[in-house]
């Protein structure tokens, strides 16, 4: 793939280097070794406490630049013993700033598929995703909207609300192409 002269973060242009394994509307890139910036933050800011690093720690992530008027976002799908349960994994929003991100989005009991919506909030996309498992039955989609500082932490809680229909267009579908984030 080659990288076009358009002006993009380090991290996504290092991103559009590496082979697309997926696209229905966003584009679902594979991490690797090329793409330091982003792995560097993931393990960083995965890794605080006193607990040594989750070595079954994989990820997914793909960039919503290209794919809305909106505010650009990283969407990282964690998964590993730590980060998933009955619920869900871990899903972070990430907004890049220069080589590295600040994230405004931690959200658990994340299932997939992760949908991009249409509509936005304060500048941000709204992802929908499906909330079921763990004791919840029956499942349903729920929205998650930016409010001005965050996305909502749990999708099965408000500020998080049901969708009374599933719409949007899947922006991660599976963690088969996932990468281990400590190889």
């Amino acid at each position: 793939m080659e990288i076009s002269a358009v002006k993009k973060t380090l991290a996504v242009a290092l991103l559009a280097a590496v082979a697309p394994i997926g696209a229905l509307w966003g584009q679902q890139f594979a991490i690797c070794s090329s793409a330091p910036p982003l792995k560097a933050f993931l393990r960083g800011y995965l890794n605080t406490g006193q607990l040594a690093p989750d070595r079954t720690t994989r990820i997914t992530a793909v960039s919503t630049k290209a794919e809305t008027n909106t505010a650009e976002v990283d969407l990282v799908y964690v998964s590993g013993q730590r980060w998933c349960g009955s619920g869900g994994c871990t899903l972070l929003i990430l907004q890049p700033q220069g080589s590295s991100f600040r994230v405004i989005g931690k959200v658990t009991i994340v299932q997939l598929p992760i949908r991009l919506l249409s509509s936005a909030r304060n500048r941000y996309p709204n992802l929908g995703v499906p909330v079921r498992g763990g004791g919840i039955q029956p499942g349903y989609e729920a929205e998650l909207s930016f409010d001005g500082k965050a996305y909502p932490e749990n999708p099965s809680l408000p500020p998080a609300q049901h969708l009374t229909r599933i719409e949007g267009k899947e922006i991660i579908a599976t963690t088969q192409n996932s990468i281990l984030l400590y190889d």
